[in-house]
């Protein structure tokens, strides 16, 4: 997304340091970068600045690229326009928002609106959109690439979203690629889909192609900025290959023996079957039990006065 200037008139900066015993050795050893965090109280700015770099530590030591010195973190509250803050136009759904061309990451703030997510995990997700960005010289990439990224720094896959798309595969509704360029026009559901399988382009691309790949793919994209030469140079092969590609992927990773198989869902039914076969069971008992009962009562009424005789009246003795 891009965006216009900041106006310094809605929020006063605060610059953040963390003290050096409270940086992770880690981050110690990054390239420093100045965080600069806006419209949080005391607690929150320091809970941020230490996320952030923590998190610019684990990205630059994956990569060996840092990025610019210095990052912006805006909490915007109610009452203020999230628009105005990033510069265009934003989801509803939307609780977060990385702007490349100003270093700014733009949240909406947990004291205001609930974020179903926790900061840390935000504030890594939209690091990792900067990163992404400064690798690929601020030229634009396929927005599942970048929405993949900085879902795998997130760690933000749940079991949910293995049944989102096992569904929309099953019933042909998996979107294109390509089409998730457009997500921030999507429903919030569409959205949940697009980034669901912008997780799992990314997971795939790195697993097959690896870190190197995306390295490869990055200086592409900064040297020419043609996504179809930047793919060939990271898979062999050109975008709509690289589509052909994962759609079949996802064919055989959701089909309902390998779904079924490599889920947990399998365990799920494992557990209600032996449930049904609990229920019936006790069923049956209890009906067998009522058939006893009935076929006592039934007994006790047609031969109990005889067996009551025979016991009062127990017939001659023999003398031994």
């Amino acid at each position: 997304m891009r965006v216009l200037i900041l106006a310094a008139c809605l929020l006063a900066v605060v610059s953040v340091e963390v003290s050096p015993q409270r940086v992770p050795s880690v981050a110690r050893d990054a390239p420093p970068v100045a965080f600069l965090v806006e419209g949080a109280d005391a607690s929150l700015q320091s809970e941020t600045v230490e996320i952030m770099r923590f998190a610019h530590a684990e990205l630059y030591l994956a990569s060996g690229f840092s990025i610019a010195d210095t990052v912006r973190v805006a909490y915007v509250r109610r009452g203020q326009s999230f628009d105005s803050v990033v510069g265009g136009r934003f989801p509803d759904w939307g609780v977060a928002a990385a702007v490349g061309e100003r270093q700014l990451i733009a949240i909406r703030s947990p004291a205001d609106y609930p974020l179903n997510r926790s900061i840390r995990e935000t504030l890594r997700h939209e690091l990792a959109h900067l990163h992404l960005d400064g690798l690929s010289g601020m030229r634009q990439v396929p927005r599942w690439m970048h929405e993949g990224y900085a879902q795998q720094f997130a760690h933000q896959w749940v079991f949910g979203d293995d049944l989102l798309i096992a569904r929309a595969v099953f019933v042909d509704k998996a979107i294109d690629l390509r089409d998730i360029d457009g997500v921030n026009s999507f429903a919030g559901p569409r959205a949940q889909l697009a980034y669901a399988q912008s997780y799992l382009a990314m997971n795939h691309f790195l697993s097959v192609y690896g870190w190197d790949g995306l390295q490869l793919f990055c200086r592409s994209v900064r040297n020419r900025g043609d996504w179809d030469d930047a793919f060939r140079q990271a898979t062999g092969a050109d975008y709509t290959a690289f589509q052909r590609e994962f759609n079949a992927f996802l064919k055989a990773r959701y089909n309902w023996v390998a779904f079924l198989g490599d889920t947990i869902l399998l365990w799920l039914g494992l557990v209600g079957v032996f449930i049904v076969i609990y229920v019936i069971k006790r069923r049956r008992s209890a009906a067998r039990r009522a058939e006893w009962e009935q076929q006592e009562a039934i007994e006790d009424i047609l031969y109990g006065p005889i067996q009551r005789r025979g016991a009062e009246d127990p017939g001659p003795s023999e003398n031994l």
